[in-house]
Parts: C-alpha cells; structure tokens; sequence
C-alpha cells in the first residue's frame, strides 16, 4: 500500500515539471497578491509625490513644448501661430500654448487619392495576413475602416464636419497633461501593489513621466502637420488611432517590462 502511495506521489510530483525536469512555477498572473502594508502606502504616497514633483516643473515642460512648437511649425508651416488654452488643476492653472492652424476640408483630388490609398491598404492586408502579421493585418483594416468612414462623412456631408484642427489639438494637448498626472496613480494601481524596491517603483514612474512629457508634443505636432498640409479627413483616424490608444499602448509596453525585473522572491 505505502508503496502505491509512493508511486503516487511521484505522479503527481511530475505534473508540475517541465519537458527537462524543472520545476513549473505558477504564473504571476494567477497568482495571488499579498497586499502589505509597506506596499499600499506607497501605492499612495508615491503618485502624491510625483505629482507634486510634476506640479513644480509644469511650467518648464510646457515652455518646452511651447519652443518645439515654434521651431518646427516654423519650417514646416510658416504661416502657423500658437493659440492658449488655460488649463485647470484645481488650486492651480497653466497656459498651454498649441497650434493654431488653418486645416481645410478635403479637395476632390484629396478624397480621391485618400480613398484609393484606403482601399489599397485594406486588400493589402489581405496579402500579408500569415500567422505572423495577423495582428498587423488587424490593425491596418481597422485603421482603413474608420478613414473609410472618415471618406463617407466629407462626401455626404462636406462642410458640415463639427471640429476644427486647432481645437483637436488643445482638447488633445489637454488631456495629455491630465494623462501626465495619471500616470503615477496608474501605477499605483497596477505596479506599485507588487513587492519590487523603492528604487525600481520610483524608477518606472519616473521613465514613463520622462518618456510621455517628450513623446506627446512629438505626436501632437505630427497630427499638427498631417492635418495642416492634408487637410481635416484625417482627424477621426489621428484621434481614434494615433492618439491617446497610442499613448495607453505606450504605457502597457513599459508595464508590460517594468514587470519582468526581478524582486526579492523573484530572481531572474
């Protein structure tokens, strides 16, 4: 009997190891948390200090943006000026300094050659469809879907479309420093609960703060030239695609590595 038991044991022991003997570990992801209290007070602490910290060089990053503005639509579209916007913080308000462009309604020359780059697009994702590039495929026939309904809306409806590209783009830079301002919350949501140092937790939120205060003038003044120089058909796939579901991307990548560093009951 004691012998089955053994035989037994050694069965089961070989369900949790791996094709070379090793033992098979369970996944973060199903594993639950342990909330200590070290952790949940940092969860707090820390996005309060990074918001103050952002708070304190608001003004400078925003004088940053305001120059890169300047220069480049300098070159690129001269006759261009920066519009202001005041953006409330609560206690605290900054003026945020954006484009002010003059983005025209498509030309039949534009729609046409829009469309047929829309449907070029769209079979082509058919072509490269493998098991590899299917995401990729995915993507590029949504993003042709939502131009292809940006193409009906300026043919049934020309001159009837609600936004102009300066505010897009104010409503766009706005939100972008409110997503600033989220970020460390997010974080200590999502990453700051786990059991990784001090120095890694306040490490990420600082690379990710780093990365988004330089990322979103960039994306915003590309949407600024694609809109200046092709006109307005192509706002609904800049604010749907190209936006903030870049920038939420963006975060869940750096996550996405910020999780695979080692912790102290986690070794690489």
């Amino acid at each position: 009997m004691k012998t089955i038991e053994r035989m037994q044991d050694k069965i089961d022991n070989l369900r949790f190891r791996g094709f070379g003997g090793t033992a098979i570990h369970m996944h973060r992801a199903i594993k639950q948390v342990k909330l200590s209290r070290g952790n949940l007070l940092l969860a707090v602490l820390l996005p309060l200090v990074f918001n103050l910290l952002l708070l304190c060089f608001l003004g400078a990053v925003l004088a940053c943006w305001e120059w890169l503005f300047g220069y480049w639509l300098g070159h690129l579209a001269s006759d261009t000026a920066l519009a202001s916007h005041t953006i409330d913080l609560g206690l605290y308000a900054v003026q945020l300094n954006y484009p002010q462009l003059n983005a025209s309604e498509p030309s039949v020359g534009n729609w046409m050659i829009t469309l047929f780059a829309t449907l070029i697009a769209f079979l082509a994702s058919f072509l490269f469809a493998t098991e590899r590039l299917l995401p990729l495929a995915y993507i590029v026939r949504a993003c042709a879907l939502i131009q292809a309904s940006a193409l009906t809306y300026f043919y049934f409806l020309p001159g009837h479309f609600p936004h102009d590209a300066a505010s897009s783009l104010g409503d766009a830079l706005s939100m972008a420093i409110y997503f600033l301002f989220l970020i460390p919350w997010l974080l200590g949501l999502t990453y700051y609960i786990f059991n990784f140092s001090l120095l890694q937790k306040a490490s990420l939120s600082a690379i990710m703060l780093l990365y988004f205060a330089l990322a979103l003038p960039m994306q915003y003044l590309l949407h600024a030239l694609v809109f200046y120089h092709f006109s307005l058909l192509f706002v609904p796939l800049f604010y749907l695609v190209f936006g903030i579901f870049i920038d939420v991307m963006m975060f869940v990548a750096l996550y996405s590595w910020a999780m695979s560093w080692a912790t102290p009951d986690r070794q690489p």
